[in-house]
């Protein structure tokens, strides 16, 4: 059997295993995701509200914008758990992936950031607690999200961020942007909640550098 024959076998191969693993998920997958802890310091009291501002398409030109399987880019009870979209091996959107019920993606983004804020010395509060001398963090969440990217003989996962982070200082909103990267054969559950605790990882990393 020639090389190139043998080229042909592996390459259809490897689609129909990732065709078959992505047909088995073309519903809806629910994945708990742990963000960074926050270590709180005894420096200022910070109070950190997300704000999640991402769009959502019904047909995205690319897989890294985030849509919904079933076009629920209007319900914000929907948008405000969604993390990524299942593809198959041709890159064909399939079933959506969200967080737990009563889990929030800015609740994620909150932690991030708070344990940014910690790691820097910072008292972080809890924004249901009162703390009138504490200064607001605002975060804008442009973007936050993981999706599949098919390769010829492999797979990837990626995650990526943008946030606008307002300080409450006088100077600009600082940018945070990350991007994770997985290089895999096939993808599986556990891998999206993978990417994306890394994803959140790297959030908090950035910001640290920037306080």
């Amino acid at each position: 059997m020639t090389e190139v024959v043998m080229k042909y076998l592996k390459l259809a191969g490897l689609l129909l295993a990732t065709t078959t693993l992505f047909g088995c998920a073309t519903s809806r997958s629910v994945v708990d995701i742990d963000g960074p802890e926050v270590a709180s310091g005894n420096g200022q009291k910070v109070v950190i509200n997300v704000l999640d501002e991402r769009r959502f398409e019904a047909d995205p030109r690319s897989a890294d914008i985030p849509s919904l399987k079933n076009g629920e880019i209007n319900d914000k009870a929907i948008t405000e758990r969604a993390i990524a979209r299942k593809r198959n091996g041709y890159g064909m959107g399939l079933g959506d992936v969200l967080l737990p019920e009563g889990v929030k993606v800015s609740t994620l983004i909150a932690k991030s950031i708070g344990a940014a804020y910690g790691k820097a010395g910072y008292q972080v509060v809890p924004s249901t607690e009162q703390a009138p001398d504490a200064r607001t963090i605002t975060v804008h969440v442009v973007e936050f999200w993981s999706w599949m990217s098919p390769g010829a003989f492999s797979v990837a996962v990626n995650n990526k961020s943008h946030l606008k982070v307002d300080t409450g200082s006088a100077s600009s909103p600082v940018e945070v942007k990350t991007l994770k990267r997985e290089g895999m054969q096939m993808i599986t559950e556990d891998d999206w909640k993978l990417i994306t605790e890394a994803g959140l990882q790297a959030i908090s990393e950035s910001m640290a550098k920037q306080l």
